[in-house]
């Protein structure tokens, strides 16, 4: 059995537990930054994380001469420290995997210089990362108290609300935030990760108003179309939605008062010939340039002018269209003191909770 423990490559297939370790305080490290946490059971999770934290360690120590532990050595702690900066305060599911980091650092089968210059890197790392940090969020800190005075989940689970007020020297405001569920994550029935960046704000009123009514109703995508296209509504889709429906994105005018309406495909790929002089004014060497491309200046020396079709109006789409661009069958109405601010429909026509519309706030203090 010791032959078998002490074989060389019985550590280095062991080792691999060492670096999926790694991999997970890395992908920890990307929630951190893209994700707020809630732990549901603080002491449960954190029994449950120090146990696989404690057989990560004792796999790292009998594998510690090991390529893969080495390596795991040196980024364990580097991926822990957006997730201390971020999640700070929440010991209960940062001290493990860092004392884990700061253990296997010290007794890994690096050379002792080496151990010193990581070490060195790593603290220098924690102290400019905090520095910068803290100091930032200190300047950026708002010298307003908004106080969550109600909040809740729609009929289908898909999104939550908040109801905020804001103390300030205006008389205050009364602001409603709502987000989508579907992107969350949720782990072992213990912790739950909410996704950062796509909050909406669907009312602000001012000044403050503390008698505030909040309903949700369900209603069929027929009636609200018929509602908004009464009202001459427009929603402004994307290139994608555009190319699902089979409708041009853009209209591209030229200097002769001709004109051509594109597919967002076509409209990507379109270039316009350059002469000499406007080589010359641009400061450019291509013999043509790509349309989208083209910032003001650019267009104003060319005599281009590009309308964006995308903004349609919503009598204009049937309801296969909506279908297309997934709206579903019926969904989520909220009412604020009986008038409506949010509805599923023009969410997700608008797609308001689409991840390439996340705005990260990194410094974003509560």
């Amino acid at each position: 059995m010791n032959r078998f423990l002490e074989n060389p490559w019985t550590k280095r297939v062991v080792s691999i537990l060492s670096a999926v370790y790694c991999a997970f305080m890395i992908g920890f490290s990307y929630f951190s930054i893209f994700y707020d946490i809630l732990l549901r059971d603080s002491r449960q999770t954190c029994i449950l994380v120090s146990l696989i934290s404690i057989i990560a360690l004792i796999v790292m120590l009998y594998t510690r001469n090991t390529i893969l532990t080495k390596l795991s050595s040196v980024l364990i702690l580097p991926a822990m420290l957006c997730p201390i900066l971020f999640y700070f305060g929440q010991w209960w599911i940062l001290v493990p995997p860092f004392v884990v980091g700061v253990i296997i650092l010290l007794f890994s089968g690096m050379s002792e210089t080496g151990k010193t210059i990581w070490g060195t890197i790593i603290l220098l790392m924690y102290l400019i990362g905090s520095l910068v940090y803290f100091v930032t969020t200190s300047l950026f800190a708002p010298s307003t108290v908004t106080t969550v005075v109600q909040s809740g989940t729609s009929p289908s689970g898909i999104y939550r609300y908040q109801v905020t007020q804001t103390m300030d020297s205006s008389n205050g405001s009364t602001k409603v935030i709502v987000d989508s569920n579907e992107m969350n994550r949720s782990y072992f029935g213990l912790v739950d990760f909410y996704v950062k960046g796509l909050s909406r704000d669907v009312k602000i009123e001012r000044p403050l108003n503390n008698d505030v009514t909040i309903e949700w109703e369900t209603k069929s995508r027929q009636e609200i179309t018929e509602e908004l296209a009464s009202k001459d509504f427009t929603v402004t889709l994307s290139d994608q939605q555009m190319t699902l429906l089979g409708r041009p994105a853009y209209q591209v005018n030229y200097p002769d008062d001709t004109s051509v309406t594109l597919t967002p495909a076509e409209y990507h790929e379109l270039t316009y010939p350059l002469t000499d002089e406007d080589r010359e004014v641009l400061r450019i060497d291509d013999e043509a340039m790509h349309v989208d491309e083209m910032g003001e200046r650019s267009f104003r020396q060319l005599g281009l002018k590009v309308d964006d079709l995308r903004t349609v109006e919503l009598s204009s789409l049937t309801d296969a269209d909506l279908e297309a661009l997934g709206v579903p069958a019926e969904g989520d109405v909220m009412l604020y003191n009986g008038k409506v601010v949010f509805r599923y429909y023009i969410a997700i026509l608008e797609q308001y909770f689409d991840i390439s519309n996340q705005s990260l706030d990194l410094f974003e203090t509560t």
